[in-house]
């Protein structure tokens, strides 16, 4: 688990940071393989914003929030980052699950009318014929 924290337009703190590691850290309970993390912390005018780009393998998700507290903005991005790998996760299960309801698998998930069902013949098995060579023969 990596995760960086930038500091744009306001000074470091060490609770802010300490803040935004457990908060991400979180969110590895719900990936699978090991994350990487790029926090954006930002005051634009009135505005706090928090951005966090989340990579995990393949995955990637990202989420960018803004309100009139820094400690709020880093809330609410973590609950988005948690909505979507949650939907993601769920997606994963569903494709899943209906992989398994196919009818090769012999699992159909609807009966079919024995009358349109149609019943190929096996192709005949190719023979092949043995030569007879002049080691065969004498022995």
């Amino acid at each position: 688990m990596n995760i960086s924290i930038t500091f744009r337009q306001m000074e470091t703190s060490d609770a802010i940071k300490k803040y935004v590691m457990t908060k991400v850290s979180r969110l590895q309970r719900l990936l699978q393989q090991p994350m990487t993390a790029k926090v954006t912390l930002t005051i634009q005018k009135q505005l706090h914003v928090a951005e966090v780009q989340l990579s995990s393998g393949k995955k990637r998700s990202e989420a960018k929030e803004a309100s009139e507290e820094m400690y709020a903005s880093i809330d609410k991005v973590v609950d988005k980052l948690e909505r979507q790998i949650s939907a993601d996760k769920g997606e994963q299960v569903s494709k899943k699950r209906r992989s398994k309801a196919t009818v090769r698998q012999g699992t159909a998930a609807l009966e079919v009318p024995a009358t349109k069902i149609r019943v190929r013949a096996a192709p005949k098995k190719a023979t092949t014929k043995k030569v007879k060579t002049a080691r065969t023969a004498t022995k």
